[in-house]
């Protein structure tokens, strides 16, 4: 499990295109902290979480078909699942902490950490980073917002408990799935 786990780490690590969201959500957060918008900047670092934990969870479906490698390389997907999860929590956790220091809202840490976690969620089940991305930011930007006017109780999808379903739900797809 800790082999898996740290493969799927290294793999995190190198790949370009996350790199690349990265420095662009922390320039973007950056120069929205100067210009001090009415809502604050966390709702604005949320949109570089959300595409950086789709683009973290469907990487490998890309035409390259590298989830075929790592199913070569560990076959039992329930610990392949359990791995890429553990990993992504890791490697994310100091980016979502100095992307929230940088917007200046350090106490959204949690909150970014479980949107991203969140949207690789929905990155495993789609399993098509722009398709995925458009579910996230469409259910983000337009679905959350009229949830909140017309049922202002209900806490979602910041909740861990909605988190943890979506993080199931993938899993459970990802483990009964043809790759």
């Amino acid at each position: 499990m800790i082999r898996t786990a740290y493969a799927e780490g290294l793999k995190l690590v190198t790949l370009p295109s996350l790199r690349l969201t990265l420095a662009l959500t922390w320039a973007v957060v950056l120069l929205l902290r100067l210009a001090d918008p009415a809502g604050g900047v966390v709702p604005y670092a949320r949109i570089g979480t959300l595409v950086l934990g789709v683009l973290a969870a469907g990487h490998e479906y890309q035409a390259g078909g590298q989830i075929r490698t790592s199913l070569l390389a560990v076959p039992r997907r329930p610990l392949l699942a359990v791995a890429k999860i553990a990993a992504l929590a890791v490697v994310a956790a100091p980016f979502v902490l100095v992307t929230a220091l940088l917007a200046g809202e350090p106490g959204a840490t949690g909150g970014l950490l479980l949107d991203l976690l969140l949207a690789a969620a929905v990155g495993t089940v789609v399993r098509h980073p722009v398709g995925a991305t458009g579910v996230v930011l469409t259910a983000y930007e337009i679905g959350v917002p009229l949830i909140r006017t017309h049922l202002p109780d209900v806490a979602w999808p910041t909740s861990p408990v909605w988190t943890a379903a979506a993080i199931l739900i993938s899993v459970a797809t990802f483990c009964r799935r043809e790759a």
